[in-house]
């Protein structure tokens, strides 16, 4: 009696078997060959450059679809929300899409969830945009290529980044499109460090990569002078091979090179024109309007607030510049006036502040430069450094001054592999100051020793005390006054032969013939200004400006300050970017750091019987790194 119903049971089984296999088939079916004018139209769009029309349209071409095509489309759709930065609404379409189980689906809902989180890693980036379930469509797979990109060029995978860019220009159907994404590696690349771009040339596995990395460097290393990078740009492109770059991303590049060298058109100055710092902010003043005045390019309109004892406060000064169309802010020059407006404010618009402070909440638009005799400390030991010296002493004023100073002199030297052997302070109202000296040098343990061997022997020696003699040198934090005592007692007690390092506050800012006999043989790094150095056609005709003045007293560092600081309004945005790149300043080689603080390279030099003389780079190779 079963067995007849035996082949209506195989061919039911086989039923199921069969619309099993039709719907699998169905569900598969990959959405680049899912076709439709709709579809057509957002992949125009798309190529346009118009993700929104490209967003109206799938999100209408998915009604007219059934499942699973219609989620498929709608996922894309979620994609082109998130180039839109609208979030919230890739968010929401995920959402109601997550039953979708098709590989087609899970390889774009992949994509969306990886552009949502923003707590992946690079690294997480690239490992779930290389192994998604399914191949993407030519409208998705342009994202992907674009987020590779950016991760890769972040982990420093510049040969990879662009990889994935000459991948996308084959998917790239319009010019427009091109373009986009031309730019698009070029803003990843332009911030990557100089160092991952050499490394990369090396490396490089074809000439499209080769080109692209020789034009960021070579546009990266003239971003402080347009005309050298057009020139450059212009023998780039006229080379042997066609360039891998279109003609109006490069001109692209220039715009927005002279876009960032452009200062803003009004400029404010807070300093301090009255009370105790008015000489100080005066001087700084005088440096801004002789290099304003030297300037023959499209110069800003420069103001001066006044925010000493009769000016204005400094928060109310800030808010004085803004009102009155500052594009950026200079100054203030008083150190709690720099703190005070960091912590009253969220600054909307940029500043150079002229004193540094330490703070939590320094921004990106705020750069601090000053001329903190920490700075100088940390150019001496990079010269004790360069000089071949490792083990030094450390002798410094017994007060707050001296003790910075000298911490930033050693912590400077240790980073560089070098070592402090001693350290003593002197107090600072008093002239002998044989104790704290010889107690530096261990020559009072040598006399130790001579004591208790005669009260032993009770028989009396010949002698003469010695210096310890595991270091190679002594830096000294001192003004002028205290250098003048501690130099010539360091001589006198048995340390003839041993160099003596300082910074600029050691040395008088004019020449003093006195100071040269004192001083003589002290090594010190000095800002171009006071060497009557000129870096730049500016600082040469800023210098010419001040010297002109009716009353033109010697010039100090204030107004080199001063000269720099308006020099900063057409480089400090590069500046910043970049902190490999340097501008030549009258107050040094400047650049700046990751945290914002302009750092300056000085120029070393050593105090002769005729003033102070030059070191420059040896020849030889070996022993001193610097020679007169």
């Amino acid at each position: 009696m079963s067995t007849p119903r035996l082949p209506i049971l195989l061919l039911i089984i086989g039923l199921v078997i069969s619309g099993c296999s039709s719907l699998e088939t169905r569900d598969a079916q990959p959405l680049e060959t899912v076709t439709a004018p709709r579809i057509d139209d957002a992949e125009a769009a798309l190529a346009l450059g118009d993700p929104s029309s490209a967003l109206t349209l799938l999100r209408m071409a998915a009604d007219d679809f059934s499942e699973p095509t219609s989620t498929g489309l709608r996922l894309e759709a979620a994609r082109l929300a998130l180039a839109l930065d609208d979030r919230s609404m890739a968010r929401a379409i995920l959402d109601a899409s997550d039953g979708a189980t098709s590989v087609d689906h899970q390889a774009v809902a992949t994509l969306v969830r990886t552009r949502l989180d923003p707590t992946l890693s690079d690294a997480a980036v690239i490992e779930r945009l290389e192994s998604l379930p399914a191949s993407l469509s030519r409208r998705m797979e342009p994202y992907r290529l674009q987020s590779l990109i950016r991760a890769r060029a972040a982990r420093g995978d510049l040969n990879g980044a662009i990889s994935d860019w000459q991948s996308l220009q084959r998917q790239a159907l319009m010019p427009e499109q091109r373009r986009i994404t031309e730019a698009r590696l070029w803003q990843a690349l332009r911030s990557a460090p100089m160092a991952d771009l050499d490394a990369a040339v090396e490396a490089a596995p074809d000439a499209t990569t080769e080109d692209w990395l020789r034009l960021v460097i070579g546009v990266r290393e003239r971003a402080l002078d347009a005309a050298a990078t057009r020139s450059f740009i212009n023998d780039w492109a006229g080379g042997p091979s066609e360039p891998p770059i279109s003609g109006a991303t490069l001109n692209r590049i220039m715009a927005m090179q002279r876009a960032d060298l452009s200062p803003p058109r009004r400029v404010a100055a807070l300093l301090p024109l009255s009370g105790d710092l008015a000489s100080a902010g005066r001087a700084v003043r005088d440096g801004l309007l002789a290099a304003y005045h030297a300037d023959d390019t499209d110069r800003p309109s420069l103001m001066f607030i006044d925010v000493g004892s009769a000016g204005r406060g400094v928060t109310d000064a800030y808010r004085t510049a803004i009102a009155r169309g500052a594009g950026r802010v200079i100054g203030p020059l008083r150190k709690s006036a720099v703190r005070d407006l960091i912590a009253s404010s969220d600054l909307p618009v940029p500043m150079i502040a002229l004193n540094r402070i330490d703070s939590d909440r320094m921004g990106p638009d705020v750069q601090q430069f000053g001329l903190a005799p920490e700075n100088d400390a940390v150019a001496t030991a990079a010269l004790v450094r360069e000089l071949g010296h490792e083990r030094l002493l450390v002798i410094g004023r017994d007060d707050d001054w001296g003790q910075r100073v000298a911490e930033a002199f050693e912590t400077a030297l240790t980073a560089a592999d070098g070592d402090i052997a001693g350290r003593q302070t002197y107090p600072t109202d008093q002239e002998d100051l044989s104790y704290p000296i010889k107690a530096l040098l261990l020559i009072d343990a040598s006399e130790d020793r001579r004591e208790r061997l005669e009260s032993i022997t009770g028989a009396r020696y010949g002698f003469e005390a010695r210096r310890r003699q595991d270091t190679d040198g002594i830096f000294i934090a001192a003004f002028e006054r205290d250098a003048r005592l501690v130099v010539p007692q360091l001589r006198f007690h048995r340390g003839i032969d041993l160099p003596v390092f300082g910074i600029s506050d050691s040395f008088p800012e004019q020449p003093e013939p006195g100071a040269n006999r004192d001083l003589s043989g002290l090594i010190f790094a000095r800002m171009p200004w006071l060497l009557n150095e000129s870096t730049a056609t500016v600082a040469a005709d800023a210098r010419a400006q001040l010297d002109a003045l009716p009353s033109s007293a010697p010039t100090t560092r204030l107004e080199g300050l001063g000269v720099d600081a308006y020099r900063l309004l057409s480089g400090i945005d590069p500046l910043s970017r970049d902190p490999a790149l340097t501008m030549p300043g009258v107050t040094g080689r400047i650049s700046v750091n990751t945290e914002g603080q302009i750092e300056r390279a000085l120029h070393p030099v050593r105090v002769g019987t005729g003033g102070l003389e030059r070191l420059t780079p040896g020849n030889d190779g070996a022993g001193d790194a610097f020679v007169p």
